[in-house]
């Protein structure tokens, strides 16, 4: 009977807002249907009129409860892949970006007729780096070989900043983060499984949506981006379960002998359920095949497992040993066991893909028999196979290939993505060098160093390479000055002795690395959810810890 009752009381002591739990489940039901449709071709919309039909019903929920459509906001942050513009409109809208203007159209309604319900937060000098980065990118237009194109991609960078001023607003506390953080999640656990999903239909030999066989991107437009998304979500769960373990360790400290088992069960079940999701996105995170994106987890559990050890405190005394061999061992068991399951999700071989990283790289060959070329075999590059009676093949070719009664095996080659982007960096240090002040404007950048073997225009491969060229010098120093300026504020209160609570700063933290090191190899800078990092990060440092109940009134009930 204690059991039953303890259960009981665990279920009151959740105390769950109807309200808000219907809007994540609308949340969930419209991230899904949202994929759904856009495989299977309903979006985007067909006719300019199915289009703002469809407008005018998201504004009339914006009119009611704007807080409402931002958390929709934030619930598709992930859905970088779908538009839902007609093509007769000539640009593309994502979900995040259409629930953002219904927001912020919603706002400034609500602001003329002084029916505001809350304040807008103190705006700071830090503010004013992302409209610095903006105009940049207009100004560089002027002179862009492209002017037209450039000035058109800079009004998209000037969205972006919308989107920063936007989260500004509705995200002035820990609080209000923790009043959104549900639909990021939810949502987020919806994208981890379809990108799963997508592996396994491909290895099953079916329609799998991928943009490259074999290497899942999840609702994004490439598997690196979706692997830039998933360090993030790493690190923004590393922050709850370091949340949950301080938890922990002060009700020990308050209650020594006996502790209450009613909060003991609740943070028991909230941290499985915490190394659970860390388990799938794990996962996620290997088939991506990404090697960017595994560098910048490694930097982000490595930075999560610092924290739990020192706390803030640089005294040895005060580091707590027991706890960070705890929460290293889960760490380890979480991903031990993530690469036995995705191994058997993909046909790459994770193990030789990491080695890749600084040398030689396996490729599987179909070739004539009798040929000269034999099991690892070292050739200079794929243009070398034909005189040895050779070809490339891909892993799904490999039976047929073999039917054929040709001779399949790998050899090793040198990595060409390295070759390829010391190429991009070359060509872009040397743009940057012919154009120092105003860079080659947004847009522009394919035009110089050209496309893949796909077709598709190649960028930068880091972000402050690609800023610069976009933007030019002066969005160049914008950006690092705003990231430089979280780096260091973060820093400092994690540091500082005065802050009781470092949850929001260990945020912070694991955020910056988790955004800023995978884009040491990419170029993510046009992404929804890298935009409301900086607004919620900027919020967040700027010390309103005071609770200002924004969404608390808009998601009770009425």
């Amino acid at each position: 009977m204690e059991i039953f009752q303890l259960v009981k009381n665990l279920i009151l002591e959740l105390k769950i807002n109807t309200t808000k739990l219907y809007l994540v489940v609308a949340n969930v039901i419209l991230v899904i249907f949202a994929i759904w449709f856009s495989n299977v071709g309903l979006l985007p919309f067909y006719t300019v009129s199915d289009f703002v039909f469809f407008f005018l019903l998201a504004m009339v929920l914006g009119l009611y409860r704007p807080g409402w459509t931002f958390a929709f906001f934030v619930g598709t942050l992930a859905l970088e892949n779908i538009n839902l513009a007609p093509a007769s409109i000539g640009l593309s809208l994502r979900p995040y970006q259409f629930f953002g203007i219904i927001t912020i159209i919603s706002l400034a309604i609500q602001f003329s007729t002084k029916r505001l319900a809350f304040p807008f937060p103190k705006w700071r000098w830090y503010d004013a780096l992302p409209l610095i980065f903006a105009l940049a990118g207009m100004l560089s237009s002027i002179g862009s070989l492209n002017g037209a194109v450039s000035f058109k991609q800079s009004i998209v960078a000037a969205s972006f900043v919308a989107l920063y001023f936007l989260t500004r607003i509705y995200v002035q506390s820990f609080e209000d983060l923790k009043r959104v953080a549900p639909f990021f999640l939810s949502s987020s656990l919806v994208v981890i499984f379809y990108g799963i999903w997508q592996n396994i239909r491909f290895l099953a030999g079916r329609v799998s949506y991928e943009i490259m066989p074999g290497r899942p991107n999840g609702t994004f437009t490439e598997p690196d981006w979706f692997g830039v998304y998933l360090v993030f979500l790493l690190a923004a769960v590393l922050a709850i379960i370091y949340a949950v373990s301080k938890k922990s360790s002060q009700h020990v400290r308050e209650f020594p002998m006996t502790g209450d088992r009613l909060l003991m069960t609740k943070v028991c079940i909230k941290q499985a359920a915490l190394y659970f999701g860390l388990f799938l996105i794990f996962i996620s995170l290997t088939l991506t095949v990404s090697r960017s994106a595994w560098v910048g987890a490694a930097f982000v559990i490595v930075g999560f497992l610092k924290m739990i050890l020192t706390n803030g405190s640089i005294k040895f005394s005060e580091w707590k040993w027991k706890k960070f061999a705890r929460h290293s061992s889960y760490v380890v068991i979480s991903i031990a066991i993530s690469l036995l399951v995705s191994l058997q999700l993909t046909n790459f071989q994770i193990f030789d893909r990491v080695q890749s990283t600084g040398g030689l790289q396996k490729v599987t060959v179909s070739c004539e028999q009798g040929t000269l070329l034999k099991t690892e075999s070292v050739i200079g590059s794929i243009g070398e196979l034909t005189q040895y009676g050779c070809k490339f093949i891909n892993l799904e070719e490999i039976e047929i290939e073999k039917a054929a009664d040709f001779e399949v095996f790998e050899i090793k080659r040198p990595d060409p993505t390295v070759g390829i982007r010391a190429q991009i960096y070359e060509k872009s240090i040397g743009q940057i060098k012919s154009n120092p002040i105003f860079g080659i404007g947004w847009g522009s950048i394919s035009d110089i160093l050209g496309k893949d073997e796909s077709g598709a225009g190649l960028n930068a491969s880091n972000i402050f390479l690609e800023v610069w060229l976009g933007s030019g010098i002066v969005g160049f120093l914008s950006l690092v000055v705003l990231l430089s300026y979280i780096l260091i504020k973060s820093s400092i209160q994690y540091l500082s002795n005065g802050i009781k609570d470092k949850t929001p700063v260990a945020f912070v933290a694991l955020g910056l690395f988790a955004i800023i090191i995978p884009n040491l190899f990419n170029s993510g800078i046009f992404l929804g959810f890298v935009w409301t990092y900086l607004g919620i990060s900027v919020s967040l440092l700027a010390g309103n810890v005071e609770d200002k109940k924004i969404l608390k009134d808009e998601m009770s009930s009425h």
